[in-house]
């Protein structure tokens, strides 16, 4: 009888321990700021070859990081999709170690980490209405705080957007961490008009609302291919290549999954078809989309997106003072 109960209870545990795997291999919740357009090129393709579930929870990336952080006694989520480093660094104790297996085929450019693997290089810039503006009427950054453009420069706000946050960040690295770029920037910021969403910068510059805005060159690129007045500098002071890419979030419920998800993601198949919808993806192996220059070309800065995530509290703290001051 004895003998009997011993069997039947290594049976039970064998059959709860193989039913909570099921769970974990069947379920992936994903967090991302990424667009519709993103989302639904690779989560479907993803729960079809590997039978699984994705759950998506959509949100800005300060918001998404934010909710990581809040959540860190009861994770929720397994991966955050997209994302810069110079945002997902000030949340490191949230994030897991994960080392692509696809990492042999990654540019050196993207500055990779043990804890970030970048998917897109986004090249920042300035997108300009071309029946606004003339071409090489603005070349810089410089150029933005000529009085004749106040009132006329969208750019999101940084304590919201990622993508803002970073251009924040190439500014302060191009004229100064000290109180020269804050300097610059404070001229910069009298120009400004603040849109609530980083969409916004671009769909009103495209539409004519506004001459010129910042963002990367992909947002740009899409209104030019699709017919519109839409042109796109890259700033002869030089701009940063940031890149955007996909953690895993610690202590979440399902780690064999989300880091075959990264793996995913990472392919060479994905990201050839990312690649078709304009994006330009962090493999040596796939060419930019057609019409972008080379990324060799652009001139760059020295970007420290470690330095921009260890000091995030603080720039933001001053950019609220610029912002409520004017």
């Amino acid at each position: 009888m004895k003998r009997v109960l011993l069997v039947l209870t290594v049976l039970i545990c064998a059959v709860m321990v193989m039913a909570e795997g099921v769970n974990e291999s069947n379920e992936l919740t994903v967090y991302t700021p990424a667009s519709k357009e993103q989302v639904n090129i690779v989560v479907p393709l993803f729960e079809q070859k590997y039978g699984v579930i994705v759950n998506v929870v959509e949100g800005g990336t300060g918001e998404l990081f934010n909710r990581i952080k809040a959540e860190a006694e009861n994770v929720q989520a397994d991966v955050m999709f997209t994302g810069g480093i110079d945002s997902g660094g000030s949340f490191r104790d949230y994030l897991d170690d994960y080392v692509s297996v696809e990492e042999g085929k990654l540019f050196d450019k993207a500055v990779n980490h043990p804890w970030y693997n970048a998917v897109y290089l986004h090249p920042m810039g300035i997108i300009y209405n071309t029946n606004l503006v003339n071409e090489g009427e603005v070349k810089g950054w410089m150029d933005l705080t000529d009085p004749k453009w106040e009132g006329k420069v969208l750019m999101p706000d940084p304590r919201k957007s990622g993508s803002a946050f970073g251009e924040l960040i190439i500014h302060l690295q191009t004229f100064g961490r000290d109180d020269k770029g804050w300097d610059y920037f404070e001229s910069l910021y009298k120009n400004l008009v603040v849109t609530t969403s980083s969409s916004h910068t671009y769909k009103f510059v495209a539409s004519g609302e506004y001459p010129l805005g910042l963002t990367h060159e992909r947002n740009a690129y899409k209104y030019r291919d699709a017919g519109e007045p839409v042109g796109f500098v890259y700033p002869e002071e030089g701009t940063a290549v940031r890149p955007d890419g996909i953690y895993l979030i610690k202590n979440g419920p399902n780690p064999e999954l989300a880091k075959k998800f990264i793996d995913f993601l990472l392919s060479k198949e994905v990201m050839e078809l990312l690649r078709d919808t304009g994006y330009r993806v962090n493999r040596i192996d796939v060419e930019a989309p057609p019409g972008y220059p080379v990324i060799d070309v652009i001139k760059t800065i020295d970007y420290d997106p470690v330095w921009a995530a260890e000091n995030r509290a603080m720039i933001l703290e001053k950019y609220t003072e610029i912002a409520e001051s004017n």
